[in-house]
C-alpha cells in the first residue's frame, strides 16, 4: 500500500527493506533513543524484520516514509483498540531527514488512511512532554490537543508526563 501527498511517498515495508531500516535506527540513535524504547545499540536487520513481519502486533499499519527510495523514517498506526474504535499514531525520522516536514505530513498521511478505516474513529498522539519535536509535528499535523496525562510512560527507567493529540473523523 502506498499514500502519497505529492511530497511526501509512505508505503508498506517489505523485507528486503529490513537493512536500510537498521541503518536509519542505528545512525539515529542518539535522536530515536531518548523516546524511543525499541531504539537500542543492538538494533539490526533482524529486529527490523520483526517489525515489517508484525511479529509484536500483526494488527498495526506500518509505513516506511521515503524519498527517492531511501528510508528517512517510518509512521503508522498501532495499539489498535476494536472495542473503542482508536488508534495510536507514532512516528520517527533519520537524522537527516529532521526539520523538513516529513513527519508532519507523514502524520497527516496515516491518520487520513486510518480514519477512513471502519474500526478506527479516533487516533491519538502521545509523546512525552519532553520530547518538544514531536509535540510540533502533532501540532503541525493539526491534531487536536487534548492534555496531560501523568506518568503515562516509562522511558529509559523514568516515568514521563505525556502530550496528548488527537485526529476524529473529519479532521485531517
Amino acid at each position: 500500500m502506498e499514500l502519497i501527498d505529492g511530497i511526501t511517498h509512505l508505503r508498506t515495508p517489505v523485507a528486503d527493506d529490513a537493512p536500510a531500516i537498521a541503518t536509519a535506527v542505528q545512525e539515529s540513535l542518539d535522536l530515536l533513543r531518548p523516546w524511543m524504547p525499541w531504539a537500542t545499540d543492538d538494533y539490526d536487520t533482524a529486529s527490523a524484520k520483526e517489525w515489517i513481519d508484525g511479529v509484536f502486533d500483526a494488527s498495526e499499519h506500518r509505513f516506511l516514509i521515503t524519498e527517492h527510495g531511501r528510508v528517512l523514517g517510518a509512521c503508522g498506526l498501532n495499539r489498535i483498540d476494536p472495542l473503542n474504535r482508536t488508534a495510536n499514531l507514532g512516528y520517527w525520522l533519520h537524522g537527516d531527514a529532521v526539520g523538513r516536514g516529513h513527519a508532519t505530513r507523514a502524520t497527516r498521511l496515516v491518520a487520513g488512511h486510518g480514519l477512513a478505516l471502519d474500526e478506527i474513529e479516533l487516533i491519538q498522539i502521545e509523546m512525552s512532554t519532553e520530547n518538544e519535536p514531536s509535540r510540533r509535528v502533532a501540532e503541525r499535523a493539526g491534531a487536536a490537543y487534548e492534555g496531560v496525562l501523568r506518568s503515562r510512560l516509562l522511558l529509559q527507567g523514568r516515568r514521563h508526563d505525556v502530550h496528548v493529540f488527537t485526529f476524529t473523523g473529519g479532521e485531517v
